[in-house]
């Protein structure tokens, strides 16, 4: 028989116990959603010092769930790279560089001050840390209020839940008090996001106060800005700064060299040489083979006979520039080392060989940013066009271009470019060796272009398509010649041509 009397008894005293637990736990559930849901949804703080735009906010959830770690980095919005700070706590400072701007603003964190004949430096870099704390205050208080007003939401469809599943008699009790839940809904939500932040706001604003260049976040030591070299100049009015590429290295020399002419590997069919012919300005090539931003344009080139100096201090001696376009980045990523790797093996598409060049462009992203403001500080205030690179392999992977006149007698299977019998058709090989290659290409001109457009430069991106290795007419040098994959005349006359109307366009009349 059913025990009628105990239909209507009261629940015990551990069932209370019991429901009231498991209604703290999804109050606490329900806190941590509406915290990892505000760290995705939350806007960043925008901040502006001294013609630096930054964005403050925290690291995605999905990469910081642990209880102490690094903040990231982001510049140009081209991926976050890890801080050498470690921060405590869930929520992690992200710092996005949005632009740089070479105006008063920029300049007006060093003053100079003459007493008694004496020329005083004073910088106020330390601003730059000031404000970013405090921007980090502010998103905290914002997260703090997105946490609430998701925690209520929460509230809300989690009762719509279970009222569909309990039915109208629940619906009607919970209807008694519709407020209370909700409130307590936000309030919870706030304080498990007032929680987490408690553990790393105060240690996080002490680190950022001390922020005064990108180096104290990524740890590599700033490169040092040269001098200028040599007398002021008064005769150049377009200059040409950058690597092999620029030189025009492969292509006929000069009939009286200089020696650093001979150093360089500077070629008359260099793009400078015809854009100096094309305009009727005077251009001076800078440019030097083998050259990175650490070695050739913010310091010297080791080279023989001679040694020549930082090409950005011969910049700076010169009184009359208006333009400089620079070629630059496929040395500092190490381009020519991943090409010679995948032209010897059958595959380069592994994630340990993506990964590092990945890790290279990251670095040189950061000493591009360095390169971008020494140009910016140029006395003279000139026009900047940045230079992407070409895709020198077109569609066709099988003509003596691509011949490798050092290749052994029995190459192991897949090496060089052209097809191979023994893997497979010649898409197969494309897929595998080639598109990685490209698929790098086109990371380094994405930060080529985006960090110009950041600094408010102009870039251009030339194309030889069509005149690709393979082709009837090619732009490049092949295999067989002494800079392969590098532009003969004609690839040096169709950069010349990309470059020309934006040239043009900012020469004054």
């Amino acid at each position: 028989m059913i025990d009628t009397a105990s239909l209507g008894r009261p629940p015990s005293r551990a069932r209370r116990w019991l429901g009231r637990g498991a209604r703290a736990l999804g109050w606490l559930a329900l806190g941590v959603c509406a915290l990892l849901l505000a760290l995705l949804l939350t806007p960043r703080v925008e901040v502006s010092v001294f013609g630096q735009d930054v964005e403050v906010g925290a690291v995605s959830p999905t990469s910081s769930l642990d209880w102490a770690g690094p903040g990231q980095a982001d510049l140009f919005g081209e991926g976050p790279i890890d801080t050498v700070q470690s921060f405590r706590g869930p929520i992690r400072p992200l710092l996005v560089w949005q632009r740089f701007r070479a105006d008063a603003a920029a300049s007006a964190f060093i003053t100079t001050t003459e007493e008694d004949g004496r020329r005083t430096v004073v910088t106020r870099t330390a601003e730059i840390g000031t404000a970013l704390a405090r921007a980090w205050s502010v998103y905290f208080v914002r997260l703090i209020a997105v946490a609430g007003i998701l925690g209520v939401v929460l509230s809300l469809m989690a009762s719509t839940l279970v009222g569909l599943v309990r039915g109208e008699q629940w619906r009607l009790r919970r209807a008694r008090h519709p407020i209370r839940p909700l409130v307590l809904s936000g309030l919870v939500a706030m304080g498990v996001t007032a929680a987490a932040a408690a553990l790393t706001v105060q240690s996080a604003r002490e680190q950022l106060a001390g922020v005064t260049t990108l180096a104290d976040l990524t740890g590599m030591a700033p490169l040092n800005p040269p001098p200028a070299a040599g007398p002021v100049r008064t005769d150049v009015e377009v200059a040409v700064i950058g690597d092999s590429t620029a030189a025009g290295v492969g292509n006929t020399a000069y009939p009286v060299p200089s020696d650093a002419d001979i150093a360089c590997a500077r070629s008359r069919d260099a793009y400078a040489e015809v854009l100096g012919s094309a305009t009727g300005r005077p251009v001076e090539n800078l440019a030097c083979a083998s050259a990175t931003i650490a070695s050739g344009l913010l310091a010297e080139q080791p080279r023989r006979p001679v040694t020549p100096p930082a090409q950005v201090s011969v910049l700076k001696s010169i009184a009359s520039l208006r333009v400089v376009i620079v070629s630059i980045g496929a040395n500092d990523i190490g381009w020519s080392d991943y090409l010679k790797y995948c032209y010897g093996l059958s595959r380069c598409d592994d994630q340990a060989s993506q990964q590092l060049m990945r890790s290279r462009i990251d670095r040189f992203r950061l000493e591009y940013v360095q390169l971008l403001h020494q140009l910016s500080d140029l006395p003279s205030q000139p026009e900047v066009i940045v230079t992407g690179y070409y895709d020198p392999f077109g569609v066709r992977f099988d003509c003596a271009a691509l011949a490798d006149p050092l290749a052994p007698l029995e190459p192991p299977p897949g090496y060089g470019f052209a097809a191979d019998p023994a893997v497979g058709d010649q898409a197969t090989t494309v897929g595998r060796k080639i598109e990685p290659l490209r698929s790098v290409l086109a990371e380094l001109n994405t930060v080529l272009a985006d960090g110009a457009e950041a600094f408010g430069f102009s870039s251009v991106m030339p194309s030889f398509a069509g005149h690709a290795l393979c082709s009837p007419q090619p732009w490049v040098q092949g295999m067989s010649e002494e800079y392969p994959f590098h532009p003969n005349a004609a690839g040096e006359l169709a950069i010349a041509a990309a470059l020309l109307p934006t040239l043009i366009s900012v020469l004054p009349s």
